[in-house]
């Protein structure tokens, strides 16, 4: 009988195709991929429904815990923490963060802005944290566990710190008595993570000066699990730091030589890739170095200081110099004002290079120590996680020419994390990219130095990133205002040019009937004096000569000593973001067309390379939805109220 069974079918998947056909190898990577083939699965997509990021960072949390005993000053030292032990809280600029990450590409690992890509590199942990990033990556054996070195991990506390969370004990904060509270390891019954409150309450001195030598160690580690959760390597709990990393710490020499900026960094990518998601409402990793990072870059959101750009650091890292104590106002940016600032960004708003020869020769060694890999395309691990650095994506941050010879970053390269995985053995399980890292001096992305005479590759560069990048958040208006009222003088001004000029041309474009051409030309003269006089417009083909011959022949009634015609750049004047040229009806936010190679205007040829690259920019452009309210207008979207 089971010989005439027929065959059994083939167990079919929700999608319909068989489960034998399915391949688990992930779909290859585009080398120029836009954050527009995400589609809706990137926050880029639904500008208007995303909410505000909130940081996870909990930098007041380590503010809270002082150091200012010289002992424990040189503990951090010899791990090379003491210029993280420096930095201080910064208020983080939420709208700012959340204009960031709808940038982030991460096939990419990179911010697609108008300027070109841009992202944070191992040069930049190095000099704004002052860590450590040549040397091994930050992952271990899996020690925990039955027939391991400890059975638990409140045996594993026990031993390198002295002691665990005891759920029947009250623990007191030791700044305020009054504050008191019982704790637990997390992580229901695996207990392996440690809340950072327990950390600072128990471990907390005024001074270390009087302890052993088991103690202080003991009390050392602590404060870097406590540095780690709170501000290098944070997750979106916010409250605890899992205790992976503390087997690594029981040999602190052998800590010390980590790659442990490495790993900042492939925890913040990771994050950063998380954060694109549409529904996150948060996001993890050293957001404090993200901040710092485009204040030294960009032009958008970045503070006034007391003082012109700190450059006296003493020896501390970049990051020393925007500390609260230098800010002096923090500007409070709108999600849509920052969303606008990027869109428009241009070349002129960017410090591609801000770490200066006079900067680097007062930094500490430990921020130029690992120089020679700044540009080295290698994985960076951070235990469970693994991610790529692509300094060939942005070599003009390193001061290099820009090139459209980049390489995918893996055809077959996976996000895993350590969900559902507790007893992998992080060490074997990502052996290739550990081998790949160890040879990261093989890797070294070479370049060539900016110059003169490359400013046309750098022009060529943007027409290829910006034929297939994302350009834009905001999408242009789809159903214009119906009624605009003037806000000033200025705009009653050109209101009123517009209308006269349509009325004098009109009777010549609708009789062909040329005889009255002078008229019209003198009157528009006119309007174009008032205007001038009432409005700086700035432009660099005007001269003295130009408008003293055009004011005399305006007042002479136009006559015959004009024989050669004066061209102007419409697109050279200061612009504001509802000034540019209309791109047409609304389209899709990822539908606008792609940049097309037309023909140089007559003015191309001498304006230099930058002013036509800025101009290319700003023609391309498409309008923005205003941002004022205008009596009578009814096409503006309904703004909810902001959650608390």
């Amino acid at each position: 009988m089971a010989e005439n069974l027929p065959p059994r079918r083939k167990r079919r998947s929700k999608q319909g195709v068989p489960q034998a056909d399915v391949s688990q190898d992930p779909p290859p990577v585009d080398v120029h991929p836009s954050i527009a083939t995400l589609r809706g699965s990137h926050r880029a997509a639904h500008p208007d429904e995303g909410t505000i990021l909130e940081a996870a960072s909990h930098l007041l949390m380590v503010y809270e815990w002082p150091i200012n005993c010289p002992r424990f000053m040189e503990g951090l030292r010899m791990l090379g923490l003491d210029c993280v032990s420096q930095l201080q809280y910064i208020r983080m600029d939420h709208n700012l963060l959340t204009a960031l990450v709808e940038r982030w590409s991460p096939q990419t690992n990179s911010f697609h802005l108008p300027v070109g890509e841009m992202s944070i590199t191992l040069q930049d942990v190095a000099l704004i944290l002052g860590l450590h990033i040549d040397g091994p990556a930050l992952v271990g054996h899996n020690v925990v566990g039955a027939g391991r070195r400890w059975l638990s991990w409140p045996d594993c506390c026990d031993d390198l710190l002295g002691q665990h969370p005891q759920r029947d004990v009250v623990y007191v904060d030791p700044f305020n008595p009054r504050v008191s509270s019982k704790f637990r390891m997390g992580q229901a019954q695996a207990q392996t993570c440690l809340p950072l409150r327990w950390l600072r309450w128990t471990f907390y001195r005024d001074s270390y000066l009087d302890m052993n030598e088991l103690d202080f160690w003991r009390h050392l580690r602590a404060y870097v699990l406590f540095l780690m959760g709170t501000y290098l390597l944070p997750d979106t709990s916010g409250c605890e730091i899992h205790l992976r990393f503390l087997p690594l710490l029981e040999d602190l020499g052998l800590f010390s030589t980590y790659s442990l900026g490495g790993a900042v960094l492939a925890h913040l990518y990771r994050e950063l890739a998380e954060a694109t998601k549409p529904k996150r409402a948060n996001i993890a990793g050293c957001i404090h170095l993200l901040q710092i990072w485009c204040w030294e870059r960009l032009h958008v959101g970045r503070p006034t200081l007391h003082v012109p750009q700190q450059v006296s650091l003493d020896g501390l890292s970049v990051g020393y110099r925007w500390n609260q104590q230098f800010i002096r106002q923090l500007p409070a940016g709108s999600l849509s004002s920052y969303r606008d600032e990027l869109d428009g960004l241009l070349d002129s708003q960017v410090t591609w290079e801000p770490y200066t020869t006079e900067i680097m020769s007062q930094v500490p060694d430990i921020c130029l120590s690992g120089r020679f890999i700044w540009l080295a395309r290698v994985p960076l691990v951070s235990w469970t996680r693994v991610e790529w650095h692509l300094p060939d994506r942005v070599l003009r941050q390193f001061g290099f020419v820009p090139t459209i010879d980049v390489h995918p970053m893996e055809p077959k390269f996976v996000r895993v994390d350590g969900r559902g995985k507790s007893d992998t053995d992080w060490l074997v399980y990502y052996l290739h990219y550990i081998g790949l890292w160890e040879d990261r001096t093989s890797h070294i992305t070479e370049g060539t130095p900016l110059g003169d005479d490359t400013k046309h590759l750098i022009q060529h560069y943007l027409q290829w990133f910006r034929s297939w990048a994302t350009l834009y958040m905001l999408r242009p208006t789809s159903t214009p205002p119906t009624t605009y009222y003037p806000r000033s003088p200025s705009e009653r001004y050109l209101r009123q040019y517009l209308l006269d000029t349509q009325r004098a041309v009109q009777p010549l474009l609708s009789s062909n009937d040329f005889s009255d051409a002078e008229n019209v030309i003198r009157r528009i003269g006119e309007l174009a004096l008032d205007v001038c006089r009432e409005i700086h417009i700035p432009d660099d083909h005007y001269t003295e000569e130009v408008h003293t011959g055009f004011t005399e022949d305006v007042q002479a009634g136009f006559t015959e000593s004009i024989s050669t015609p004066v061209f102007v750049d419409p697109y050279s004047m200061g612009a504001g973001p509802s000034s540019f040229q209309d791109s047409g009806p609304g389209h899709d936010y990822f539908s606008y067309p792609t940049q097309q190679h037309s023909p140089a205007r007559v003015e191309d040829d001498i304006l230099p390379v930058t002013v036509q690259v800025e101009q290319h920019l700003l023609r391309d452009r498409p309008v923005r939805p205003p941002q004022h309210y205008t009596p009578g207008s009814d096409a503006l979207p309904h703004r909810g109220r902001r959650r608390r």
